[in-house]
């Protein structure tokens, strides 16, 4: 869609705006001096088109640079002699200019907030016979109120002045608050002509209502005629006759919408937090259409939600600041919008930015349903709590307008009704997340893994993972517990890595993250899942990886890079069932600690070295901590339980041999009479054997899984058991799944 299609000025007003501008009758801004001429402000213009979003990454598009330019549009009116098609052209730039500010006042700073909102009144006030132009001065003082202060910057003060005082003499109206400010603040004991309040008055009311809309004759009539009271009995009744149409409460109509329209005005001047700011102006604009900024209020929403699609959100659905409360929020705001809209009008102008919303909103879904927990709960991510009790299911019922997809209906009826989604596990690699399950049943096994980026909200760290099975939560994250304890920092109440004590930070980085992390590897089939992570910085360098075997366990492959040696701690936060402490056995000599909750699903954490190995159980909270000299690998299997299932696996280290430049380990894993044998590369693809199992081994590649006849090799291009090759690839392969031949 064009600029036009959401800043839409016909060409008949701006042809009747630049002929009264030309006139050049508001001596107030002569006081004005331009400082570049109209062909310079002309050539930008062509060179920089008005972008429909918000860009203030762009020099050019900061809210203060654009003000700039309008300040300097406004000089250019008050002095130069231009033809008539210039005279267009300078009101298309200023009317353009003007709807940027009052769309997007969403700036970090009160100067640039000031600068801004001071640019939007006097535009607005030079502009007065525009329609358009009664919300900007609104919005525009609005902004001032907020904030001006102490210390103001000299030139902002006389445009201040200019632009209050070209309001008074024009007998426009100005906010109570901004008037208050700027005397107050300026020491300027000024008298205005006409003040606007809040609570709004009748009259004030009625000023803003288009009394030509359809239905409204007695309206009209009551309101000219001065009858007040009649004029609020005959605006009563007109909204019963709509109400159907328009989902509205069927008591208090008029009451109702002065109240409503009053927080719409506010709302107007700073529409915030984005999205349900937004989304308020949006409904407001459809239920309200008899308000005379309705029009205008809805191209500002569209406008702004093109500008929050394409910025506020990844690609794969889920919103920047990765919070699951703010992802859970943006869909019930959409839904909301989008609910009225399909409801209220036919919208042709805005239909593809409509289109777009409805886009974002299933990506917004399947990316809840794709990380969901088995029992259809979030996981447990994050410091702000999504309201109690609203689950996944919830999410669908209230997301899924219309869809019609198979696996939305699946989660929204609980499994009773479609189909589960097609794949179990799912990558949303911008968010930094990685779901790994082996089904859809509320019985399934499920890990989430978190990638980064640094600094979502609560955290200072990544590599942090959840796990679920078997019908409930195994390993969680200790943001509170049931007395309101939490840990004191974030890296201490998630399932990380510490060295020599403490957690990670931002602060800490090597380098700037790139979003998605290119460092992050993924893979997944019916047979295994494969994640891997980095948290890199100048003294250190740290790698987790998780293998899961899908259905049995998973391998937890912790690898630290570096210099000297350091105290290496594994947390691991076991959940707490019902009003109880977990039960926690620990056999520190062997390195397992398992959970003995009765009738419950249980979890098994076995260390494959236990050089060293010291095992805190503290509560909840169970510590692996080991001295090694870097550069240093650990090894952990993670094994969730069936209730009344008690197993443990024999860990067994494994010799490897392999080029003296590489770091390799190698080890089994024995449980139920199935052997499983690992090779792991630290150093990418290299030529690794060992002989400690009932045949020699010899693997060419990264990582080599092998289970009696089945075998999964990645990054790998060639294994050997005993006298039978396997595999003999040309080239290596991300992985490659095979099985042993009789």
């Amino acid at each position: 869609m064009s600029l036009a299609e959401y800043a839409p000025f016909c060409s008949e007003e701006i042809n009747l705006l630049a002929v009264e501008l030309a006139k050049q009758e508001l001596p107030r801004i002569v006081q004005l001096e331009p400082i570049a001429d109209f062909e310079e402000l002309i050539t930008f213009a062509e060179s920089h088109p008005t972008p429909i979003e918000f860009v203030p990454s762009s020099p050019a598009w900061r809210l203060e640079s654009v003000a700039a330019r309008v300040i300097e549009a406004v000089a250019i009116a008050a002095h130069e002699p231009l033809t008539g098609a210039e005279w267009q052209e300078l009101t298309r730039i200023l009317l353009e200019h003007a709807a940027y500010l009052y769309t997007y006042p969403d700036t970090p700073t009160n100067r640039e907030k000031l600068e801004a909102g001071t640019a939007l009144a006097l535009v607005g006030s030079v502009c007065a016979s525009l329609s358009q132009s009664e919300l900007w001065r609104l919005a525009g003082f609005g902004r001032i109120a907020a904030a001006l202060s102490e210390g103001a910057p000299v030139h902002v003060i006389q445009l201040l002045d200019i632009a209050f005082s070209l309001a008074n003499e024009r007998n426009l109206p100005i906010l109570n608050s901004a008037i208050a400010r700027y005397n107050t603040v300026l020491n300027r004991p000024l008298t205005f002509k006409h003040r606007l309040g809040f609570p709004l008055n009748d009259t004030d009311f009625f000023d803003h209502i288009n009394l030509e809309f359809a239905d409204m004759d007695s309206v009209k009539s009551a309101v000219l005629t001065g009858d007040i009271a009649g004029a609020k009995s005959a605006y009563t009744a007109f909204r019963q006759r709509h109400l159907d149409h328009l989902l509205l409460e069927k008591t208090d109509t008029y009451r109702t919408a002065k109240s409503y329209l009053q927080c719409l005005l506010q709302l107007s001047i700073n529409p915030s937090p984005p999205i349900a700011g937004t989304t308020e102006l949006g409904i407001a604009a459809l239920l309200f259409p008899e308000f005379r900024g309705s029009e205008q209020l809805l191209s500002m929403a569209l406008r702004r939600y093109k500008w929050i699609t394409d910025t506020l959100f990844y690609p794969d659905g889920f919103h920047i600041d990765t919070s699951l409360r703010s992802q859970v929020e943006a869909v019930a705001d959409f839904v909301r919008f989008l609910s009225v809209y399909d409801s209220t009008a036919e919208r042709p102008h805005a239909f593809q930015g409509v289109e777009n919303l409805k886009t974002l909103l299933e990506k917004q879904v399947a990316a809840c349903i794709s990380i969901s927990q088995p029992d259809l709960s979030f996981p447990p991510f994050g410091t702000s709590p999504i309201p109690r009790n609203f689950d996944v299911v919830e999410l669908c019922q209230v997301g899924d307008i219309g869809f019609e997809r198979d696996d939305f209906l699946y989660i929204a009826s609980a499994r009773e009704q479609g189909n589960e989604p097609k794949t179990t596990s799912h990558a949303l690699p911008y968010v930094g997340y990685y779901a790994m399950r082996d089904c859809w049943s509320p019985k399934a096994q499920y890990l989430l893994f978190d990638t980064g980026p640094l600094g979502k909200p609560g955290y200072e760290d990544k590599l942090s993972f959840v796990l679920h099975a078997h019908g409930r939560q195994l390993i969680t994250h200790n943001h509170q517990d049931r007395h309101g304890n939490a840990d004191s920092t974030a890296s201490q109440a998630h399932n990380s890595l510490h060295i020599d004590g403490k957690g990670q930070s931002r602060a800490q980085q090597a380098e700037a993250e790139i979003i998605p992390d290119a460092d992050t590897r993924w893979l997944t089939t019916s047979a295994f899942d494969f994640v891997e992570g980095w948290y890199k910085t100048t003294d250190f360098q740290h790698k987790r990886s998780i293998f899961y075997v899908k259905g049995a366990y998973f391998v937890l492959h912790d690898v630290v890079l570096g210099e000297r040696e350091r105290t290496l701690s594994q947390i691991f936060h076991l959940n707490t069932f019902g009003a109880r402490e977990p039960v926690i056995h620990v056999a520190a000599n062997v390195g397992h600690a398992w959970t003995q909750e009765i009738g419950q699903s249980n979890i098994f954490i076995g260390a494959v070295d236990t050089t060293d190995l010291r095992v805190q159980s503290d509560a909840k909270r169970l510590t692996y901590n080991v001295q090694r000299k870097l550069p240093a690998v650990l090894n952990t299997l993670l094994l969730p339980m069936k209730p009344h299932v008690e197993e443990r696996p024999t860990l067994l280290p494994i010799a490897v041999s392999t080029d003296a430049d590489v770091l390799a380990t190698g080890f089994s894993v024995e449980l139920n009479g199935v052997t499983d044998t690992f090779l792991i590369s630290d150093d990418g693809l290299a030529t690794m054997s060992t002989t400690d199992m009932s045949e020699k081994i010899e693997f060419i590649g990264e990582y080599l899984f092998l289970r009696g006849d089945t075998f999964v090799m990645l990054n790998a291009r060639f294994l050997k058991v005993g006298a039978q090759v396997l595999a003999a690839l040309d080239e290596p392969r991300a992985y490659h799944v095979g099985m042993r031949r009789v």
